[in-house]
C-alpha cells in the first residue's frame, strides 16, 4: 500500500498496527517505533528511486516486527502494564485454575498446573521433597508427597502475583536495554521504568509494616516497621556489619601474612549492548540481545566456579569478598578483595579463567581482568573495597559515582521523588535478582547472627567449651568494646574461620502455612565440641561430646483489633432531651415517665 510523502504524518499514525502499538506500548517506544515506521517507508520508496511516495506496507511491516519483538501476544500483560493490572490478571489466572482443578485428583490437577504454567511462560514451583522416611523408595515417592503443595500454589493469586511482576519487570527492562534506554546518558543502571516500579513496591512494603504489630510473650509490642530497623534490612546496620567484617578479615590477613589484590572480573563484549566513548555512546554491534543482566551473572558465577574448583585442587588458601555492581548500561561486573599466602597463582588463575571466553575481541586483554595490589602505604586494604560497599547499599560518604571514563551520574527527579544513583543500583538488583555481596573462604554469618542471640546465663562454663564463650564475647558489641570479627574467626578455629568448629543447631518440624504444612528447619541456638561432666551412680568422670547452647527467641503473634467496628445505625433517640421543663418545676407529662430513666439514680449506685 502506498500513499504520498506529503501525507505520511497523517498516514502512518492511523495504520492499525500504530493503533495497537499506542494500546500495547510505553508512549517512549511508540515514538521509537513512529520513527522505525518513517524510515521503514521512506527507505522502501528510496530503493525504487520514488522520494515523493511512501510506502505504508514497509511501515506497517516495521511496527508489526516491533511488536512482535517488544511486545508479542503471548506476554500475560502488555509492557506498560500497571501494578493493578498484574494483580488484576493473577487473581483471573488463579481463579481459572482453581476452577479446572476442581473436583480433579492430585495427579491429574498438576498437569493442569503444568499446563497453565507453560501456557503463561514461567516455570512449575521446584518444590524440595521432604527427607526420605520409611517407604520411600525412589525420588517418584517423595514428588508425589510434594504434589499438594505444587498444586496449591498454582491455585494462589499471591503466587501467581509474585511470578507476573518478576517477569513483567524483566522483560520490560530487557527490552529498555535492547532499545538502548539505559545507558549514562540517559538512564544510567536501571531504566525509570523499574526504578519507580521498585520506589512503589518500597512504599507498599513499608506501608505494610507500618500497619502491622506485633506482640511477643513479655507483652512487648512493635510494628514490623520497628523490628525490621533493628535488623540488617536497616541499610546503616547493614553497611556496618560489611565494615565489620572487612576490618576483622583484614586484620586476620595480617596475623597470617597474607597479601591483598583488588580484582576486577567484567563480562565479553556481547553482554553489553553499548559502548562508551568519552562522553559519547554508541549501540555496540556485537551485542546478543538474547542476553540480559541475569544471563551476564550467572557467566561470572560460572567463571567463579571454575577459578575457586582451580584454586582448590592447588591447594590455595584465600578469603575476601566479590561486589556485584553494574555498568552503566547494566551489564553486571565483579569487584573483589582477596588475601591469599600466594596471591601471583590467585591471579594468575583469575585472568586465565577470565579470559578464557573470547580473549581475541577487541580490549580483552586490557579490560577484562584487571588488578591492583595493596598497598599499605596508601591506606588499609578496606578503603580499597568500602566505596564499592557504600555505593550499592545507600552511597553513604561515597560522593560521586563515576564511569571508569569519567562521566558523573547525577541524582534525578521521578515525579516529586529525588532518585540517586544508589537507588538506581538497589532496583537494578531487584529486578534482576542479583546477590551484590558475598564473602568467600572465611567464617559463616549466620552463626555470628545466632550468637548475638544467646545470652550470657547460657553460655557453658569455660572448661566446658571455650570456643562458644570466644566466639560470643568476640560477636557481642558494647559502649566499652565494639564487636571482632577477627576474635569470632579465630574462635571458629582455621586462618579466617574456615575450622567452623561452632554451627548453628536446627530443628525440623512441620508447620501450618499458606500451602499446607511444610517442613521447616527452625534454629535454636549453637552447639561445639567440648567436654561434658558426666556424674553416675559410681564416679563422675569428663567426656568429648556436644555442647549446646540455646539462643532467645521470641515467638510473635500478629495484633488483631479487639472487635469490628461499630455500625453507624443506631436505635438511640438523638433528640433534645425536655430537661428545660423538669428544671423549671413542672411535671412532665405521665405518658413520658420512664423514657429517659429515673431522674436520680437508684440506691447504691456509685456516684
Amino acid at each position: 500500500m502506498w500513499g504520498y510523502l506529503r501525507d505520511a504524518a497523517a498516514a502512518v499514525p492511523a495504520l492499525p498496527e500504530m493503533q495497537e502499538a499506542r494500546a500495547r506500548v510505553p508512549m517512549r517506544w511508540y515514538n521509537r517505533v513512529l520513527k522505525a515506521a518513517d524510515k521503514a517507508g521512506r527507505d522502501s520508496a528510496a530503493r525504487l528511486a520514488r522520494h515523493d511516495m511512501f510506502d505504508l506496507g514497509a511501515a506497517a511491516g516495521a511496527v508489526a516486527a516491533f511488536l512482535a519483538d517488544h511486545a508479542p501476544q503471548g506476554l500475560p500483560v502488555r509492557p506498560d502494564a500497571t501494578d493493578y493490572e498484574i494483580c488484576k490478571k493473577a487473581r483471573a489466572i488463579a481463579a481459572d485454575v482453581l476452577l479446572k482443578t476442581t473436583g480433579l485428583s492430585t495427579a491429574d490437577a498438576l498437569i493442569v498446573c503444568e499446563r497453565e504454567c507453560e501456557r503463561q511462560g514461567t516455570e512449575l514451583p521446584k518444590i524440595t521433597p521432604p527427607k526420605k522416611r520409611q517407604g520411600d523408595h525412589d525420588a517418584h515417592v517423595r514428588r508425589y508427597r510434594a504434589m499438594p503443595a505444587i498444586v496449591a500454589r498454582v491455585r494462589c493469586e499471591l503466587w501467581w502475583r509474585r511470578r507476573l511482576r518478576a517477569k513483567h519487570i524483566r522483560a520490560l527492562e530487557h527490552s529498555n536495554i535492547r532499545l538502548h534506554y539505559v545507558h549514562y546518558r540517559s538512564d544510567p543502571y536501571a531504566s525509570n521504568d523499574a526504578v519507580r516500579r521498585r520506589a512503589a513496591q518500597n512504599r507498599r512494603n513499608a506501608a505494610t509494616l507500618a500497619a502491622t504489630t506485633l506482640e511477643n510473650e513479655l507483652g512487648q509490642c512493635f510494628t514490623l516497621a520497628e523490628l525490621a530497623e533493628k535488623s540488617v534490612a536497616n541499610k546503616a546496620l547493614r553497611r556496618g556489619e560489611l565494615m565489620t567484617r572487612l576490618k576483622g578479615a583484614e586484620e586476620l590477613a595480617d596475623a597470617a601474612g597474607f597479601a591483598g589484590v583488588m580484582f576486577t572480573l567484567t563480562c565479553p563484549s556481547r553482554f553489553h549492548a553499548v559502548k562508551q566513548l568519552g562522553h559519547k555512546w554508541k549501540p555496540n554491534p556485537n551485542y546478543d540481545d538474547a542476553l540480559d543482566p541475569r544471563a551476564a551473572q550467572l557467566y561470572l558465577r560460572g567463571v567463579w566456579a571454575r577459578i575457586r574448583a582451580e584454586l582448590a585442587r592447588l591447594g590455595i588458601a584465600y578469603f575476601g569478598v566479590r561486589v556485584a555492581e553494574p555498568h552503566h548500561d547494566g551489564c553486571p561486573h565483579w569487584h573483589g578483595l582477596l588475601f591469599s599466602n600466594d596471591l601471583d597463582t590467585v591471579c594468575r588463575v583469575i585472568r586465565a579463567q577470565g579470559l578464557k571466553d573470547s580473549p581475541n575481541e577487541a580490549g580483552a586483554q586490557e579490560r577484562r581482568v584487571r588488578f591492583e595490589r595493596i598497598d599499605r602505604a596508601k591506606g588499609s586494604a578496606v578503603g580499597y573495597i568500602a566505596k564499592y560497599i557504600a555505593k550499592n547499599i545507600d552511597g553513604h560518604a561515597v560522593g560521586d559515582h563515576k564511569t571508569k571514563e569519567g562521566y558523573v551520574v547525577q541524582a534525578d527527579m521521578l515525579g516529586d521523588d529525588v532518585i540517586n544513583p544508589s537507588q538506581r543500583v538497589e532496583a537494578w538488583a531487584a529486578c534482576w535478582g542479583i546477590r551484590q555481596f558475598q564473602f568467600v573462604g572465611g567464617a559463616p554469618v549466620g552463626t555470628w547472627r545466632e550468637l548475638r542471640r544467646v545470652k550470657e546465663a547460657d553460655l557453658p562454663a569455660a572448661d566446658e567449651c571455650q570456643a562458644i564463650r570466644d566466639a560470643w564475647e568476640a560477636a557481642q558489641r558494647t559502649e566499652d568494646k565494639p564487636a571482632s570479627w577477627a576474635e569470632y574467626a579465630r574462635a571458629m578455629g582455621g586462618v579466617a574461620g574456615e575450622g567452623k568448629r561452632i554451627a548453628i543447631r536446627y530443628t525440623e518440624r512441620m508447620e501450618p502455612g499458606r500451602y499446607g504444612l511444610t517442613l521447616r528447619k527452625v534454629p535454636h541456638g549453637v552447639q561445639a565440641m567440648g567436654r561434658a561432666h558426666i556424674v553416675d551412680g559410681i564416679c563422675d568422670y569428663w567426656r568429648q561430646a556436644p555442647i549446646f547452647v540455646p539462643a532467645t527467641r521470641y515467638e510473635w503473634r500478629k495484633v488483631e483489633r479487639s472487635g469490628g467496628a461499630a455500625s453507624t445505625r443506631t436505635r438511640v433517640n438523638n433528640c433534645t432531651r425536655p430537661s428545660g421543663a423538669a428544671s423549671a418545676g413542672q411535671k412532665r407529662p405521665a405518658w413520658m415517665d420512664g423514657l429517659y430513666g429515673p431522674e436520680t439514680a437508684p440506691e447504691g449506685a456509685p456516684t
